[in-house]
């Protein structure tokens, strides 16, 4: 009977609206990376360029990830239980702002990273930067609004929006990546982007009218923005330790996490949206209990799996073009040792979701006092390293690690002052 509630008509209709689309999506995503493979497999450029892109894809996980979910989905569920009708005039004015200015930090951090690391056409990797902050801006407005799909419970919408994007970036990444490298890639990905902006987010102007809703600075509060997007937040840190020797260790990390990432999304993080929408209305202990059996059993399944397979899935996916057997080699070690850090990330993200529906002010120091623990776990982990003198593969496991089992401590902590808070 329980197994009847959970599989509700309509709470199986949304999981399965969620879960097929991003299985398309990360179809799409493999034919994307097999391109990419074919083209650049592990070469420097390719190298420089994933470490260039840490800075915007920091920026993206901030404002367009997981954390900005967090931060505005509670919010707007309960305004559209609330209200008939929502008028969104002040919220598209606030992301245009904000996107200006998003645009220009990037800017200038890309800049300054081009300088520093002093890489080789240093003219092709500003050309990149530009197209990566543009990027930035219309990613983080796209968010926002396919954010009010999820409120509202229009989940087939936001469905069609994200393969929608999916679809234009695998269509474009092959030709344009093809006459121009890697600025074709960044470029694939902003039309991408943009195509769901007109197609999708530029009609909800039309939505003038009832209840104005108003965004600030408030509404995006920075401890909630780190604990939302913990996940990426390590991926990214790790990413960069990876590439820190300049060697093309960082593109071996890449493509492995790709694949980790793609079961991920799929599952557990169409898993965790549905439960942050639910509980965000009601709480709801055995919908969360049957998300972290679910996030555990996959997580498992995932590890015996790659235990036996890691090397076969490599070669299926990437083997061909100037991705070698030497590649295969190197990107099939890497997939499995980082699978056991990916099953504590699918706890966490599963752990952390009630505790974000919460009252920031009720839980602001609660909050603070996670994200200075978790931020500490990251810094010990480099600094553990260079004392060490470990290289780069042997730190980018040791911060996955570190990080992945203090999220899961305090994911569990978070939990239970839920509990508390909820009673």
């Amino acid at each position: 009977m329980h197994l009847k509630n959970f599989f509700g008509s309509q709470l199986l209709k949304d999981f399965s609206n969620l879960f097929f689309a991003n299985i398309f999506q990360k179809v799409l995503g493999l034919i994307r990376e097999l391109v990419i493979a074919f083209f650049l497999g592990s070469s420097i450029l390719y190298a420089n360029f994933l470490l260039l892109r840490i800075v915007a894809d920091f920026f993206s996980q901030i404002t367009a990830g997981n954390a900005l979910k967090a931060n505005l989905l509670p919010k707007f569920t309960k305004l559209y239980e609330k209200n008939k009708e929502v008028s969104l005039k002040e919220v598209f004015r606030f992301s245009q702002q904000s996107s200006v200015y998003l645009f220009i930090i990037s800017q200038v951090i890309q800049t300054a990273v081009i300088f520093y690391l002093n890489l080789e056409s240093n003219l092709l990797f500003f050309g990149v930067s530009l197209v990566l902050s543009f990027s930035i801006c219309f990613n983080f407005i796209n968010t926002i609004f396919l954010t009010v799909f999820q409120a509202r419970g229009l989940f087939l919408r936001y469905s069609y929006a994200s393969v929608t994007n999916s679809l234009v970036f695998t269509l474009l990444v092959y030709p344009l990546i093809s006459f121009v490298s890697v600025i074709g890639l960044a470029l694939s990905r902003l039309a991408a982007i943009l195509s769901v902006y007109f197609s999708f987010v530029r009609p909800l102007k039309k939505e003038n009218t009832g209840f104005e809703v108003r965004l600030n600075h408030s509404d995006f509060n920075f401890p909630t923005l780190i604990l939302g997007n913990f996940a990426n937040i390590i991926i990214i840190s790790s990413r960069f330790v990876a590439g820190t020797d300049g060697s093309n260790s960082i593109t071996f990390f890449m493509y492995a996490v790709v694949l980790l990432n793609a079961l991920m999304t799929a599952v557990i993080g169409n898993v965790s949206t549905i439960l942050l929408r639910k509980i965000a209305i009601k709480k709801n202990t055995k919908l969360m209990i049957y998300s972290l059996l679910t996030s555990v059993f996959v997580g498992l399944l995932m590890v015996v799996g790659l235990y036996f397979y890691s090397a076969e899935v490599v070669k299926f996916v990437y083997l061909r073009g100037a991705f070698n057997i030497a590649d295969v080699q190197q990107t099939s070690a890497y997939l499995y040792e980082l699978s056991f850090a990916f099953l504590l990330l699918f706890v966490s993200t599963i752990l952390f979701q009630p505790y974000l529906t919460l009252s920031i002010e009720q839980t602001r120091k609660e909050r603070l006092g996670m994200v200075v623990l978790f931020l500490l776990s990251i810094a010990f982990s480099v600094i553990f390293a260079q004392i060490n003198s470990f290289t780069s593969k042997e730190g980018a496991f040791l911060m996955m690690y570190i990080s992945s089992t203090i999220t899961v401590a305090l994911s569990g902590y978070s939990y239970f002052k839920y509990i508390q808070y909820g009673r």
